[in-house]
């Protein structure tokens, strides 16, 4: 799924019954979407159009900095970067990365890409994770968990592996969930802050002998060599105990619109039947976070307005836009500057499950958010000094002139908040104290002066 920037309507890109790369364009009268080639008849040479991989994790985002979302392409050889071309309105074939070193496709089992700013740096980082187990082989072939998987990390055009260290405290070995029924037929890592850090953390379902798991990953400064990139993902093994038990698939969600990322589960029951449950995010400290959805503007207009206590009113507009770069600057509570950046519905193919909307977490950074800005078709626009905790509604109402963006910003209170508003209360009624005690204290000195006035005797009468 992604967005044609020409009607303002989502489309849908993927392989037709010949295998040709294939845009679906839907229109506002919903008829028959128009299909069109990806590329021109011998465009490209055969050699050079790997087929895509199935399942694919192919990706709407921008990776060249320009505000314009691409194509990021899985096939079954290598990745492929196309790049949005605002002269011509088509994607063009920028780049093929390679898989990993060491990596065989036709032995070992590629999971499901994802995207990151992993170390905060205004960047997006290709998360990958990978099972080496010969599948080629009668002992790795249909294995329902991985014995030797890891994950990497493509960062500043290299790979990094990070080695990922799957032992629980029992020094008992897990491993990525693989080859099993539905929602672990591949390996799928799924990103959010769950800790509110400011560091984006996974879920992912491990296995061991018979039994899965939902695993919470924690990005963590990394302590051993990691291929040269700062930063790990821990398993932190209680993190979801004991709900987690027998759970096949796990995603993030602000359940409680609240700002921070609980955890939806499906557990696996018997005669293949599942049922679903949530894992409250408690945590143990007050965080601060900014939450942005950036929509459309586009109305049904068939359906009837809608019906308040002030009268009728026009229903919220949109749907939420895939694609838009959503990024912020600030600065922490030492005053160094932070900034991230984050995509809006990169993916929504083969139980992708992405969230509908941004969440950033700030950590107990108190300050302001500098500037916060969405990126879309080529446009930028930044809003700035944001109050934390404060959730943002963008309504791109224009393709050409940013400045016609709308935003609308909800304030959530945290604790931090309302401890200082007590806090300035009762400081305030404390100096009024002070201040009646000090005007009471003046008032009987007054009397008492007005008192001697009166008895005192006038010599100067006689």
């Amino acid at each position: 799924m992604f967005y044609s920037p020409q009607d303002m309507i989502v489309d849908l890109f993927g392989e037709d019954e010949h295998g040709v790369r294939t845009f679906w364009e839907f229109n506002s009268n919903r008829t028959t979407p128009t299909p069109i080639p990806m590329v021109k008849e011998n465009s490209y040479p055969e050699s050079h159009l790997a087929k895509i991989r199935h399942p694919h994790s192919n990706a709407f985002l921008d990776l060249n900095d320009d505000n314009a979302p691409d194509l990021f392409l899985t096939t079954v050889d290598d990745f492929e970067l196309w790049l949005y071309n605002q002269e011509t309105g088509a994607f063009v074939l920028n780049n093929k990365i390679p898989l990993p070193p060491g990596v065989d496709p036709n032995r070992h089992t590629v999971g499901q890409s994802l995207f990151l700013d992993m170390e905060l740096e205004g960047k997006m980082d290709h998360v990958l994770p990978v099972c080496f187990d010969d599948e080629t082989s009668s002992k790795g072939h249909g294995g329902k968990y991985c014995i030797n998987g890891t994950i990497f990390v493509y960062s500043d055009n290299m790979w990094h592996n990070l080695k990922t260290n799957f032992f629980d405290s029992k020094k008992t070995q897990w491993g990525f969930a693989k080859n099993g029924p539905v929602y672990t037929d591949t390996i799928t890592v799924r990103g959010g802050d769950f800790n509110m850090d400011g560091y984006p953390d996974l879920l992912v379902t491990l296995g061991n002998g018979e039994t899965t798991k939902v695993c919470f990953l924690e990005n963590a400064p990394c302590m051993t060599s990691c291929d040269k990139f700062g930063r790990d993902f821990i398993v932190r093994w209680e993190a979801l105990t004991p709900m987690n038990t027998g759970t096949v698939l796990g995603v993030f969600y602000d359940l409680l619109q609240d700002g921070i990322l609980d955890v939806i589960l499906v557990n696996s029951l018997p005669n293949n039947k599942f049922a679903v449950s949530a894992f409250k995010n408690n945590l143990d400290y007050d965080a601060n976070f900014v939450k942005v959805m950036v929509i459309t503007p586009s109305l049904d207009q068939t359906l009837p307005d809608l019906s308040g206590p002030l009268g009728k009113h026009k229903r919220t507009p949109g749907t939420n836009l895939p694609g838009p770069k959503i990024s912020y600057r600030t600065s922490t509570a030492e005053g160094d500057p932070r900034v991230a950046v984050s995509t809006q519905l990169p993916q929504s193919a083969h139980f992708a499950l992405g969230l509908p909307y941004t969440i950033f977490g700030l950590g107990r950074t108190p300050n302001f958010i500098e500037t916060l800005g969405v990126g879309m078709w080529n446009r930028t626009r930044a809003w700035g000094f944001l109050i934390p905790n404060s959730q943002m509604v963008v309504i791109l109402t224009s393709q050409t002139y940013p400045d016609m963006w709308k935003a609308q910003l909800f304030v959530t209170p945290s604790k931090l908040i309302l401890q200082s508003v007590l806090a300035l209360v009762s400081t305030c009624l404390l100096i009024v104290a002070i201040i009646g005690v000090l005007y009471f204290k003046e008032r009987r000195e007054d009397r008492r002066e007005r008192l001697r006035e009166a008895h005192r005797f006038h010599f100067d009468a006689m």
